[in-house]
């Protein structure tokens, strides 16, 4: 096992009393397990999760790190042995990560199946903010939902990480019928730019209503929602007949007070509804995932046809500043840290 390690204490961001954080310089590094691979970290993306798990409202995976953040870019320090007998990398490859945690530090671990080499072309923030956001609208897309070329696709919050990212996949994989909702004129106009077809400013129109109308009442094949209970009647309104509805958050809370639950709707509709996280899934699903978004989109990042978007960059220093402004909802794209 090759190391580019001098000494085996890192800088992280911890958490402290009532959700506060710090920064500490002396914060052991992370042990390598068998199979994994030691990532010196350059830039690691900010996810709601973080915001959660900051204020206790996210258990953390066990086994996982209690230090936040869930993906990473930057290069190899140390690989097990057996991570290096099964995959191709090295000391020194550059290289972004799905992790169960441990971001906001220099070092973190990552089982080598959930690794990806970074194309030539990219810089480590621009691949920090793949891993977390392009394998979870991959993974809702076309392993859960299955969503076919020839159907429509209803994307809430289109200006978050997510939803750049699968607007960008619904695009590239074919989808002629891309259907989003934002709240500000700003975050409609990056969402067509990056292929959708109808944008819904959500403070200002009934987006049910809209598709209905778009689609001559037929609704829409697939639905990625981050918001819950709040859009629960509208997206089963707009729900075309066999139509699958993807939940992968709950902006909105998991139950609102007159919210009404018309099951005859959803049977008559024959509707699939998913619910569906990507931290807590074990690592065959994470690995097979992995491989199946690497093996379909790195020709598309290597010519550019897939690019993660980013909305702003802060230093480690600055991390209070990068929560801030994704509390306040202000970001469109990935808000990004660097070390």
């Amino acid at each position: 096992m090759a190391s580019r390690i001098s000494s085996r204490l890192m800088r992280s961001v911890l958490i402290g009393e009532k959700g506060t954080l710090r920064i500490a310089n002396d914060v052991p590094l992370p042990s390598l397990n068998t199979g994994q691979i030691l990532i010196k970290v350059a830039a690691c993306g900010v996810n709601r999760m973080d915001l959660l798990q900051r204020y206790n409202k996210y258990p953390v995976p066990a086994g996982e790190s209690e230090i936040l953040g869930v993906e990473v870019a930057g290069t190899i320090a140390e690989i097990h042995e057996e991570a290096q007998n099964h995959s191709n990398f090295k000391v020194g490859d550059r290289v972004c990560a799905l992790v169960g945690g441990g971001g906001y530090a220099e070092f973190c671990t990552s089982p080598y199946q959930t690794v990806i080499p970074i194309p030539r072309s990219m810089s480590f923030v621009e691949a920090s903010a793949i891993p977390e956001a392009f394998l979870t609208a991959y993974g809702a897309m076309f392993l859960s939902a299955r969503l076919k070329k020839e159907e429509s696709i209803l994307i809430h919050a289109g200006a978050s990480g997510v939803g750049t990212a699968a607007i960008q996949l619904a695009k590239e994989f074919g989808n002629k019928e891309i259907f989003v909702t934002a709240g500000s004129e700003k975050k409609l106009a990056l969402c067509r730019d990056l292929g959708a077809t109808t944008t819904i400013n959500y403070k200002t129109h009934d987006f049910a209503d809209v598709i209905r109308q778009a689609t001559n009442k037929k609704g829409v094949d697939v639905i990625i929602d981050f918001i819950g209970a709040s859009y629960w009647e509208k997206n089963i309104k707009c729900s075309a007949m066999d139509g699958r509805l993807v939940i992968l958050g709950l902006l909105g809370n998991a139950a609102t007070e007159g919210a009404q639950c018309n099951t005859g709707l959803i049977l008559a509709k024959r509707l699939t509804i998913i619910g569906s996280t990507l931290r807590n899934r074990n690592l065959n699903y994470k690995s097979n995932l992995t491989l199946d978004f690497v093996r379909s989109t790195m020709e598309s990042f290597q010519k550019g046809r897939l690019k993660p978007v980013l909305d702003s960059t802060y230093t480690i220093e600055e991390v209070e500043a990068a929560h801030e402004r994704m509390i306040h909802n202000l970001n469109s794209g990935k808000i990004i840290l660097t070390m």
